[in-house]
């Protein structure tokens, strides 16, 4: 277990893999009436999955074990965001 933990593969294929699921979770959310930050609001988990990529990137190049806590975190940010965006209700929105 501990060999698939710090191959960076697994990791960036699990980040990847999270955020294809964040983005396909928030663009089956109702948008209506949410206007141009829509598009933005739609790509939000695809932001934050580069940026834990490059987090995690960077780390492999400091840190030699603990790697795949900062990819577990990034996946974790990404799926709570995605839920998040996924039950607000944009019709109130001004």
């Amino acid at each position: 277990m501990k060999k698939y933990l710090s191959d960076p593969r697994y990791n960036i294929i699990a980040i990847f893999i999270a955020e294809i699921i964040g983005i396909a979770f928030t663009f089956t959310a109702d948008f209506t009436g949410a206007g141009l930050e829509s598009v933005i609001i739609k790509w939000a988990p695809a932001i934050i999955g580069i940026i834990a990529l490059f987090s995690y990137l960077i780390s492999r190049l400091f840190l030699k074990q603990y790697n795949w806590i900062i990819s577990l975190i990034g996946i974790l940010i990404i799926l709570i965001v995605a839920i998040h965006i996924h039950n607000t209700d944009f019709t109130q929105t001004i």
